[in-house]
């Protein structure tokens, strides 16, 4: 997520587009129409600026970071074989119980990974000490 804001003419400019479904002033999302384009027109070796351009979006209104992260997105979700999502359906995947308790076992083995890593830390710590 890009920490600039949008302004409210940058917000309204957005909000003329009939691919973006939702504007707030630190996130904008696409309909799924956009985001297949998107990645035609990336696959035509268009540039991210320039299919955005040609789908009628201001890339200097997104940033660098928003317009990476959009293409990371999109790309991710053509390698996981998802398609192309709106944002109620993402919404719907959140409150899936099958996701959320996926995402809480990634978590879990996470905190695992760093419970771990801090226990060689410590016991490095130690040696040095000893020593």
């Amino acid at each position: 997520m890009s920490t600039r804001h949008f302004t409210e003419e940058e917000m309204n400019r957005l909000w003329a587009s009939s691919y973006v479904l939702h504007v707030t002033p630190n996130k904008v999302h696409f309909s799924a129409e956009f985001k297949r384009q998107f990645w035609e027109l990336l696959q035509t070796q268009k540039t991210p600026n320039e299919a955005l351009i040609e789908l009628g979006i201001d890339p200097d209104i997104l940033g660098k970071t928003r317009i990476y992260g959009l293409k990371a997105m999109i790309c991710k979700d053509v390698r996981d074989g998802k398609g192309f999502r709106d944002l109620k359906e993402y919404v719907k995947e959140c409150t899936n119980p099958e996701y959320r308790i996926k995402r809480l076992e990634e978590k879990l083995a996470y905190k695992d990974q760093e419970i771990e890593f801090l226990k060689k830390i410590v016991f490095l710590g130690r040696e040095d000490t000893e020593s």
